[in-house]
């Protein structure tokens, strides 16, 4: 999730919290950024909707975008209802996210993520998944992507392939039981690094 979104929200719950009105919350919210994303519009504080917002996006909303919308809010179990100059995403009869010509905005980190990367890379011409099974389908085709890729990266790591040998084989310069002690540095070495890989690179 966009760590830019995040604090957006932990900023917006403050603001409540200390008795600011809806509409002075919506005027006076910073900017937030991360190395991905900005957020810099509160769309709605009951429910919870912020985005980024700039008239120079220029988004148009023709088939092509309403298309690519689809895809996201069907990846994600929600509905889409475009109208001509919006495209409103819904959880049952609520909205949860829109995408308008100047702004993306939602009320989930992992969506707003989703659409912004959706309508700035992938094409727009691509099959919308009608049926929900082919939905889920792919969105856990990505992530099991992700975690196979974590998994090849932890066993590919030198300090695993270390601590495997120490464990496999006998060793003159860790003789027992030193080599264990050693094999469960290197494993706790391996599982440092990755947990640091997934901070920097959390599964999408």
């Amino acid at each position: 999730m966009s760590e830019a979104f995040e604090k957006a929200v932990e900023w917006v719950r403050s603001q409540v919290s200390q008795g600011a009105s809806p509409s002075a919350v919506m005027k006076d919210v910073p900017t937030f950024r991360d190395e991905k994303f900005t957020v810099n519009r509160v769309a709605s504080v009951e429910p919870l909707v912020i985005g980024y917002s700039d008239p120079k996006l220029n988004i148009k909303i023709n088939d092509a975008t309403i298309r690519a919308v689809t895809r996201v809010a069907k990846m994600h179990g929600l509905d889409t209802i475009p109208t001509s100059n919006v495209i409103l995403i819904r959880s049952g009869d609520k909205n949860v996210a829109l995408v308008s010509p100047d702004g993306v905005y939602s009320s989930d980190g992992k969506v707003f993520a989703d659409l912004l990367l959706t309508l700035q890379t992938q094409p727009a011409d691509a099959p919308i998944k009608d049926s929900w099974l082919d939905s889920l389908s792919q969105l856990i085709s990505s992530r099991l992507y992700d975690l196979i890729f974590t998994a090849l990266l932890f066993f590919l790591l030198p300090t695993t392939l270390a601590a495997l040998s120490l464990a496999t084989t006998p060793s003159l310069w860790f003789p027992y039981p030193l080599n264990v002690v050693v094999t469960v540095l290197l494993l706790l070495v391996s599982v440092y690094v990755i947990r640091r890989y997934l901070r920097e690179n959390p599964l999408r």
